[in-house]
């Protein structure tokens, strides 16, 4: 099995996102306002996001999709998430120094 290492550069457009995920650029967009992900550029025209962007997106979409989550439930969540995240990480380096 491998592991593949996403990218954090900035490589997708707003439109190529959207296919990939399958996503309205409403929903995208709403994300963006929302805080919930990274992107570069001034407006929508000139908008990328990342590959790491790309699965906050869908993690978002899932959890608005299954649990019925609004935009500020989701960023709540996709923020907790990431906490539970990083503190996992740092428990696993911890556990291997000892």
């Amino acid at each position: 099995m491998t592991a593949e290492i996403l990218g954090d550069e900035p490589v997708l457009t707003l439109d190529e996102l959207c296919r990939v995920c399958g996503l309205s650029e409403l929903t995208v967009r709403t994300y963006v306002e929302e805080g919930m992900i990274e992107v570069q550029g001034a407006d929508a025209t000139l908008w990328r996001f990342s590959e790491v962007s790309m699965v906050r997106i869908q993690k978002a979409w899932r959890l608005e999709r299954d649990l019925k989550l609004n935009a500020p439930g989701v960023a709540l969540a996709l923020e907790l998430m990431s906490r539970i995240e990083e503190l996992e990480r740092k428990l696993q380096t911890r556990s291997k120094s000892y």
